[in-house]
């Protein structure tokens, strides 16, 4: 059977749209035309032709709007949200792409693309007696199409991992054939489309009556033999639930002209053209070999054969003084990471090494620091030959590929293959998964070959790229900032996650003990609450469950998405006595699941978690922790306080906390040269205070009450966050006018800040970035968008990252500072940890003294190093840096 793929191409590109927005930064041309959807739309649907044999494929989309159905329902889908602005222009650019591709698609005013695609499927369920079809949406709805013929392909999660349903998954889902997935539509609605269904009947309910009755019909026949309320409510929604059927019926009638089915010939030069000219150079060749395949023609004349040796061990003979290196891992937590092939790249040729473990010579070239080493992600790369005992010499690795990339856009995720998104070569190199598999089905154990030409194939680009990248980055001005505090940091970095915190098992085992009990009483609660409600194997945790007995078979009221998070239940709280416990359940499952038993994985042999304290993944600098999180537990939740018990320095040591005193404000003042402010700081004065005496003009700090402090406290902070008049009147429940006044009074009081906020805000708009004080650039093209909300938080970023992202820049100067002077006076005292504003060490008792000195002038001093560092002039920092001191033997004794 010749397979037929059909394309909902609204469904696909809104799914690649949100799939792609989640993953990073819209992606967007040099002039600001945002592609992200396309350029997921078009990967995942050149690599689905490819992988699965298509004979054809045809794409259909909603024309317009308005279509017949909302001729029977006026508001029909009136409760969606409105298309994202990036993605309008987008909608056009995917039909250039088909055509550019020759893939034929679809369109015709009053009907929507399910119509289009049921037409088509019953065409060639009909006519075309050797074709079977697929069916690529994420529309339910769609599942009513299903027959022995056709299937629906349902993308599980982004636009991978795809789900085929035919009869039997259908069945297995929803316990119902195809025929009456209309009927379970017009009994249970669609929040999505505005149908309102039959009130009070959710999908387990639907299903049952169904299995019963057959149609909507049937029920309604048979209305006499329902009982109770579920009869009320089948009587009272009788005509939304037959309304809902009708209008979820796919037209399959649709007059459709010039349907013809062929085999796929994609036109490969057409599409390097549309991909050149949008800018999306990295599936050039992606694409160009997936055409290779699908038009069934030879493409190795589009695939470069690498040329390198295959070594059995090194010689010493083929190092080099310049050398590019690769190691490869595909572990996600490298710290538990396999060395799978080292590539070596240098004038005297490129090499392939299997296996490195007991090769001496191989050690020696690591060892000798004359063999200078570029690399993509020294920290890994270090962490991988360390945990494998092989020696090496860390100062030997020059150049970090990975972090030079994220000072360049760090928008950029940290894989090798996006290296060509700052530099714009064609070169391409497969995704891990297709090499390795994913998954459960990952395999390390793959042809020597294969796994050679796909490493050579990362050393390459690290290679083509590095001379590009160091370019740019010196005219960027930014290689100051790579190379004289990011690089240094990766060292750092490497040593805090090779040291590790030493977790207390016993503590450990009690609060988990401790938290499942409270845990399992609670569940004890809500079941008697429920006793008539729910069964016994009821799943407090699952969101889908709890929506289903809240919002179905409760009745409570909801929102349009029937949403079950914490801010939806806190606002019906008062509706019934479980949700508060549902609310409470879920901190502490949370607590139990992320930080007692979900640390229990990352602890090593050494009773220490060593996390990943990652560099490259934050927009403005800061850092952030994986493998575990260790930054992300609350010191205002008292139960998840207590987590940070587990955490104990050596029998030698004690914890120190120095943490910094109001940074971001005192960066604002230095930045914005606000003199008031900066005075403030110089005297050491209560800021939040000096600012509640200006804002409501009073005279004496004594007449200052707590409330005016936090009302001025809101201010301090607020101005940074992108404080407006209705969230301050939400944050204070004050009027909005009054809220209006309070704003303009602080303006009054500093009046430089608003300057400084407006040049912020234009510098971003003319330059297309906002920036730091040390070069540090964030892309903020929401500037340019015509959409007030989004225009909105431009601006917010164009405020807040030079600010936020110079105090990151302040810490991590300290941090090497701190670093390198411990190093220097041969402090055997180390850092362990850095959340925040704050920075954590293990100290030794002897050298408390000294250690403490240190760190607290390294990072007193840090603004004017890092004035230093990128060649400004240290003596135009006025804002002095106070540092908050505490220390304890486990860290809930810390602050």
């Amino acid at each position: 059977m010749k397979k037929i793929l059909l394309v909902d191409g609204n469904s696909l590109l809104f799914r690649a749209y949100y799939a792609s927005a989640y993953a990073g930064p819209i992606l967007k041309t040099s002039n600001g035309l945002p592609t992200n959807a396309v350029y997921s739309f078009a990967n995942m649907l050149t690599s689905l032709i490819s992988d699965r044999n298509y004979y054809d494929v045809k794409v259909a989309f909603d024309k317009s709007k308005k279509t017949f159905r909302h001729d029977k329902l006026e508001n029909y889908k009136a409760g969606r949200s409105a298309t994202p602005e990036d993605l309008i222009p987008q909608f056009q650019i995917v039909r250039e792409f088909l055509d550019s591709a020759n893939i034929l698609w679809w369109e015709k005013e009053n009907y929507e693309a399910d119509d289009l695609i049921g037409t088509m499927s019953k065409i060639i369920e009909n006519h075309c007696e050797d074709f079977e079809v697929e069916i690529l949406t994420s529309d339910k709805d769609m599942f009513q199409l299903i027959t022995e013929k056709t299937k629906i392909l349902l993308p599980k999660t982004g636009t991978s991992n795809l789900e085929l349903f035919g009869v039997d998954e259908l069945l297995q889902k929803w316990e119902v054939c195809p025929a009456n997935v209309i009927d379970l539509k017009g009994l249970m609605g669609d929040p999505s489309d505005n149908l309102k269904g039959v009130e009070g009947v959710g999908e387990k309910t639907a299903i049952k009556l169904l299995k019963e009755y057959g149609t909507v019909e049937g029920i309604y026949k048979n209305i006499e033999s329902i009982s109770g309320k579920l009869q009320e409510k089948l009587i009272n929604g009788k005509e939304s639930a037959l309304l809902c059927k009708e209008i979820a019926t796919i037209n399959c009638e649709v007059e459709i002209e010039n349907l013809i089915f062929e085999p796929i010939n994609i036109n490969l030069n057409g599409l390097i053209n549309f991909l050149e000219k949008y800018e999306m150079f990295s599936l050039v060749k992606r694409l160009s070999n997936r055409v290779g395949m699908i038009n069934k023609t030879d493409d190795e004349g589009l695939k470069e054969k690498i040329s390198y040796k295959k070594l059995e061990e090194w010689n010493n003979d083929y190092s080099s003084e310049m050398n590019f290196i690769y190691i490869e891992s595909i572990d996600e937590n490298y710290h538990k990471g396999e060395i799978l092939g080292i590539a070596i790249s240098n004038e005297k040729g490129m090499f392939f090494l299997n296996k490195v473990k007991g090769d001496k010579e191989f050690e020696q070239f690591l060892l000798n620091k004359d063999f200078r080493k570029a690399t993509y992600d020294i920290k890994k790369t270090a962490t991988l030959l360390k945990n494998s005992n092989i020696d090496f010499n860390y100062h030997s690795f020059i150049y970090d590929a990975m972090v030079a990339a994220y000072v360049l856009n760090p928008n950029i995720t940290s894989r090798i293959q996006n290296l060509i998104n700052i530099v714009q070569t064609h070169l391409f190199i497969e995704e891990d998964e297709i090499i390795y598999g994913k998954g459960a089905k990952q395999n390390k154990e793959i042809h020597i070959d294969v796994k050679a030409d796909f490493i050579i194939s990362k050393l390459e680009m690290l290679k083509v790229t590095y001379n590009l990248i160091i370019d740019k980055l010196k005219s960027e001005k930014q290689f100051n900032l790579y190379e004289k505090i990011e690089l240094p940091l990766v060292e750092v970095l490497f040593e805090m996650e090779q040291k590790g915190i030493l977790v207390d098992k016993l503590e450990l085992d009690k609060q988990t003990a401790r938290t499942l009990s409270l845990i399992e009483n609670l569940e004890d609660k809500m079941r008697i609450i429920l006793k008539d409600e729910i069964d016994e194997n009821f799943n407090f945790s699952s969101p889908k469950q709890v929506k289903e007995l809240l919002f179905g078979q409760i009745g409570l009221p909801s929102n349009k998405k029937q949403s079950t998070d914490k801010e939806a239940l806190e606002k019906i709280v008062h509706l019934h006595p479980v949700i508060n416990l549902l609310l409470e359940h879920r901190k502490l499952n949370k607590l139990y699941t992320t930080y007692l038993r979900g640390f229990e994985k990352f602890i090593f042999a050494d009773n220490k978690v060593h996390t990943i304290f990652n560099q490259t993944l934050t927009y403005t600098g800061r850092l952030s922790s994986s493998e575990p999180n260790i930054q992300n537990i609350s010191v205002k939740d008292e139960l998840q306080k207590e987590a940070r018990k587990i955490f104990i320095s050596d029998i030698e040591t004690k914890f120190y906390s120095f943490d910094y005193s109001q940074i971001e404000l005192r960066v604002l003042a230095q930045l914005g040269e606000e003199d008031t402010l900066l005075s403030i700081f110089e005297n050491d004065r209560d800021v939040h205070a000096e600012a509640a005496k200006k804002i409501f003009d009073l005279k004496n700090e004594e007449k200052i009450t707590s409330d005016q402090r936090r009302i001025a406290k809101v201010f301090n902070f607020g101005i940074i966050y992108g404080l407006s008049d209705f969230g301050l009147s939400n944050d204070l429940k004050i009027s909005i006018k009054e809220a209006q006044e309070y704003i303009k009074d602080y303006y009054n009081s500093f009046p430089k800040l608003m300057m400084y906020k407006n040049s912020l805000v234009k510098e971003a708009t003319v330059n297309g970035y906002a920036e730091t004080y040390a070069n540090r650039r964030r892309i903020v093209s929401e500037l340019l968008s015509n959409n007030f909300l989004v225009k909105n938080f431009g601006n917010r970023i164009a405020v807040n990252m030079p600010i936020q992202g110079t105090a990151a820049d302040i810490l991590k100067v300290a941090m090497i500072d701190i670093f390198d002077k411990f190093k220097k006076n041969n402090l055997n005292s180390y850092m362990v940890a850095q959340i925040h504003d704050e920075i954590i060490f293990e100290i030794f008792e002897n050298e408390k003294v000294e250690a403490v000195k240190i760190v607290e002038s390294c990072m007193k001093n840090a603004f004017k190093k890092l004035a230093l560092l990128v060649e400004k002039d240290k003596n135009k920092v006025q804002i002095k840096l106070e540092v908050n001191m505490s220390k304890g033997k486990n860290w809930f004794e810390l602050k």
